[in-house]
């Protein structure tokens, strides 16, 4: 299959790649897992609350970021295949 394929098909999925142990991203998913918690157990009812708000809200956003970076990514690397493309010379049908 395609590199293509798989884009289209949805085979390639950042999000679900796995995170190796031990390494810094894991310890930092780690750290804010049980701090959120800690942080979570030590509100009342209402507080909270506007805490999950706030911890979803900054799940949008970072979530929305990561798509504008990745389009970001894919439209300047077009841009620069364009670019090498152009520069190249390829045959014409006559030199065939």
């Amino acid at each position: 299959m395609s590199m293509l394929e798989e884009l289209w098909l949805g085979g390639l999925d950042y999000q679900g790649r796995p995170v190796k142990k031990g390494c810094a991203m894991e310890r930092k998913m780690c750290l804010y897992a049980r701090n959120a918690e800690k942080m979570k157990g030590m509100l009342t009812g209402p507080q909270a609350e506007q805490y999950e708000k706030t911890i979803d809200a900054f799940n949008d956003v970072l979530g929305q970021s990561e798509i504008e970076a990745y389009e970001f990514g894919f439209t300047l690397a077009v841009r620069l295949m364009m670019d090498v493309m152009q520069t190249m010379e390829l045959p014409s049908i006559d030199d065939v």
